[in-house]
């Protein structure tokens, strides 16, 4: 049976690639060739080898995620009719949607990984890995931008968060669920999500864009670190605020010291649902952040907030142009 259309398999390390050994000495790491072995026989389309990377997850950077993006992109320009990629599970969310911000194709690219390695009993790698190659074929998947299939589902890359590192259902969207499932062979799209707008063009995110989260008396020599240095080492800071994006009032010399150095804060909530709202007056409160300067994060995720911040400056963006860029407007 002739072959249509080429599918490529990018592997970028994670458990999926090690073999299973005793799990406190988890090194060695399977060939991609191997992972292939696990594929059907009769899909009716060629799979591309792409062996990028066996490191684990939590060694990878924006750059190294963006360099990744860069062979996508030379992939598709090749031909290529979808991607997956196969990458650990610790940055997968972050991963996924960095390059869901810089991904301009219709062509689709899916993430998974395996929250067990092969060997051990219960293992999803070659499932997730098989369902993620025949969402990568599917012609319903284009134009969706990058999303991740894990468990019989397929996620979109700006909804979904790991919500525990010991079970197998260890990813989810809060309150959206997936946009699609695999059935089989077979592909159903479940609902369209909005996508955020793509910056076209060739750059590379600020590399220096830094993440503070509230605490109950906490961060205050974090920040008083992060002004001291800002002016020649910061490009950028997310903050990761109380509720509707409170902050301790302890924080406001320093954050008002980044603000004059002309390094932009984007303030977020760090709840795991909702987003920030301007409620009190109070010193601290969102309303005062924004007056002294600061963005506004809306529903970002402060670990979201901080990709798309460092992809806005990477672009040029400042000002207004940015505030409607990290609010989708």
């Amino acid at each position: 049976m002739p072959k249509r259309g080429k599918i490529a398999l990018v592997v970028a390390g994670g458990q999926m690639s090690l073999k299973g050994e005793e799990e406190t000495s988890r090194q060695s790491s399977k060939s991609g060739e191997t992972m292939l072995s696990w594929l059907p026989k009769d899909l009716p389309f060629e799979i591309i080898l792409v062996d990028w990377s066996h490191q684990p997850s939590s060694h990878y950077t924006m750059r190294m995620t963006t360099d990744l993006v860069q062979i996508l992109n030379k992939l598709v320009v090749d031909g290529i009719d979808g991607i997956v990629v196969s990458s650990g599970t610790d940055t997968l969310e972050e991963m996924s949607y960095l390059a869901d911000l810089m991904w301009t194709y219709p062509q689709p690219v899916i993430f998974t990984a395996a929250t067990r390695p092969y060997e051990e009993i219960g293992s999803d790698a070659v499932l997730n890995l098989t369902q993620a190659v025949i969402a990568a074929s599917s012609q319903k998947c284009w134009g969706l931008g990058v999303l991740v299939c894990m468990q019989d589902q397929l996620f979109a890359a700006s909804e979904i968060t790991e919500s525990a590192n010991h079970r197998r259902n260890a990813f989810l969207a809060p309150d959206r669920g997936p946009v699609g499932e695999v059935m089989g062979k077979n592909i159903d799209i479940l609902r369209l999500h909005k996508r955020g707008k793509v910056l076209a063009g060739s750059f590379a995110p600020a590399r220096n864009v830094e993440l503070v989260t509230s605490s109950l008396g906490g961060g205050e020599l974090v920040l008083k670190l992060l002004a001291e240095t800002s002016e020649k080492d910061l490009d950028g800071l997310v903050v990761a605020g109380f509720g509707d994006g409170s902050v301790p009032p302890s924080w406001i010399p320093f954050l008002r010291k980044i603000l004059r150095d002309n390094i932009p804060i984007v303030i977020t909530s760090r709840c795991i649902k909702g987003r920030t709202r301007p409620s009190y007056t109070f010193e601290g409160s969102l309303d005062r952040l924004l007056e002294l300067g600061a963005y506004d994060g809306g529903s970002l995720k402060p670990v979201q907030a901080r990709l798309k911040l460092a992809v806005a400056l990477g672009a040029g963006l400042k000002g207004n142009d940015l505030q409607k860029y990290l609010l989708d407007l």
